[in-house]
């Protein structure tokens, strides 16, 4: 190659850099784009803002309980007395993979009927 080559793969490799970091720079921070939503047999339970640190223990009163921790950036079902334990594997769901889960926005315990959703303001 001569040298003209090497500098078109030098400035391909910059743009390709500079762009990566503009987008890591620029994506949105948390607690001012979002917030958890948690509902209970179809009924709104809690709203959370996002940026808002704290756990949530639903008791319902058939025995069963959900615990789910709110971050600055998401929420996770920490633990629950369903017998599958789907929703606890279901990991975090936040601001920045919400898009690329699963499930996308939602966690669902099924058994016992609750519902975490990040809800995304643009």
């Amino acid at each position: 190659m001569d040298k003209k080559n090497y500098w078109v793969i030098a400035l391909m490799v910059a743009l390709a850099v500079g762009l990566l970091a503009a987008v890591t720079l620029l994506r949105p921070s948390g607690g001012q784009n979002g917030e958890i939503v948690v509902t209970v047999d179809g009924a709104e339970y809690a709203r959370v803002p996002l940026g808002q640190k704290q756990t949530l223990t639903v008791t319902q009163e058939d025995g069963s309980v959900n615990v789910i921790e709110i971050s600055e950036r998401g929420a996770v079902m920490a633990s629950s007395t369903c017998h599958n334990q789907l929703c606890v594997q279901m990991g975090e769901v936040t601001l920045d993979n919400w898009e690329t889960r699963p499930n996308q926005q939602f966690i669902i315990c099924l058994p016992n009927r609750v519902s975490v959703e990040l809800v995304v303001k643009e």
